[in-house]
């Protein structure tokens, strides 16, 4: 009589998988099995195109949080900074709530402001010397990108084609040699310079999509002076120079009324938002090996995108024995592989990992408490009204 305990263990262990299967729904299912076998797995539907798992390993123990996001469906992804202005740290569960989103996320390091080039709704919120990679979806929502960006900052002399390349945007003072740009995201920590030789820009319109990529926004000359007081942005944008040098020049040369066009780009075309983090996880379904410090095992936010465009948020609860050990930069690869991503990005973690649905946090951080945030990727429940 052959032995009937392996056959029960091998059914046991298939109908886990089936249910983790049937969770994820026939599309993200049909992908690629998980390369793991959960204990308890609970899905929940938010939304049309929006579901949470919750995924529990009690050996380990870890677990583990997923939102997947459809957005062939009515939803909408947002980059978000936590308030208006800069420094924007908040609580994620009250940038959701200000978003009126349904869902989501901590989005890039930071502590006031991210640490890698931002944008939203169209609006560049700052550049960065940092090279991590960023994440984008196009304003259609037909496109997703990963990648290390193409950053180009311009304003261009429409009465005389005259352009000039901006070194920095709402990201410090200017050195000698460098012209850099002001908006008025740039709030109290990102503000125009005293003794500088500075252009104020009025906006004629909105950022719309440029032509090839990037994005437009049309200005006029309003002033240009050199003066010790700093030049207030007044709803417009500030260029500076520092004194007595070739780029003070051609700022003083621009006469009122002139037409400027600012020009911003990461390369990519029809996108309006993105959000940048270090390192990539994964690149055409093969984990990548980029970590070269803060690598142990810490709580981790990451998101990435499967083989059939399914965008992956996902947040793993580390620092808390008992409760859920964080994963490495290499097992949050593999965790995000075993999830279906065939491509996938790292974000801020430790204290910052929190996920946020229906209003409520649903994870546990690490601090015991949310911690302030500077920006997020939520999921909204129709058209961002910040690109109508």
């Amino acid at each position: 009589m052959q032995p009937t305990t392996p056959r029960r263990a091998i059914s046991a262990s298939a109908l886990i998988l089936l249910l983790l299967l049937a969770s994820l729904g026939p599309s993200e299912g049909a992908e690629r099995a998980p390369q793991f076998v959960p204990k308890i797995v609970k899905t929940k539907k938010i939304a049309p195109g929006l579901r949470f798992t919750k995924i529990v390993e009690k050996k380990i123990p870890r677990r583990t949080f997923v939102l997947t996001v459809d957005l062939t469906k009515a939803i909408t992804l947002d980059t978000t900074l936590g308030k208006a202005t800069l420094p924007s740290n908040r609580a994620l569960s009250k940038i959701v709530k200000r978003a009126g989103a349904l869902a989501g996320v901590n989005g890039d390091f930071g502590s006031g402001k991210p640490i890698h080039p931002f944008a939203q709704d169209g609006q560049l919120v700052n550049t960065s010397a940092q090279l991590g990679a960023l994440f984008a979806v196009t304003q259609d929502e037909g496109q997703i990108h990963f990648g290390r960006p193409t950053m180009e900052v311009t304003v261009t002399d429409m009465a005389d084609d005259r352009v000039f390349r901006l070194d920095a945007w709402n990201d410090g003072d200017p050195a000698p040699g460098e012209l850099v740009g002001f908006s008025p995201v740039g709030g109290t920590l990102e503000a125009p310079p005293a003794n500088a030789c500075s252009v104020h820009l009025a906006p004629v319109s909105g950022p719309t999509p440029a032509k090839g990529d990037g994005v437009d926004q049309d200005f006029t000359v309003d002033i240009a002076t050199c003066s010790q007081a700093p030049l207030t942005r007044d709803g417009g944008v500030v260029l500076s120079a520092a004194p007595s040098t070739d780029e003070a020049t051609l700022l003083l040369a621009l006469e009122p009324g002139t037409p400027m066009r600012l020009h911003w780009t990461f390369g990519w075309a029809n996108v309006l938002d993105a959000v940048g983090g270090v390192p990539m996880l994964l690149r055409d379904d093969v984990i990548l090996n980029e970590c070269t410090s803060a690598c142990g095992s810490v709580p981790r936010t990451g998101v990435g995108v499967t083989a059939n465009g399914r965008i992956l948020l996902v947040v793993v609860d580390g620092r808390q024995p008992k409760w859920s050990v964080g994963p490495t930069v290499t097992e949050f690869a593999r965790i995000m592989k075993d999830l279906g991503a065939v491509t996938a990005l790292n974000l801020d973690g430790g204290g910052s990992s929190t996920m946020v649905v229906d209003g409520k946090v649903v994870n546990r951080p690490s601090d015991r408490r949310e911690r302030a945030v500077s920006n997020a990727i939520v999921i909204l429940p129709g058209p961002d009204p910040g690109e109508a």
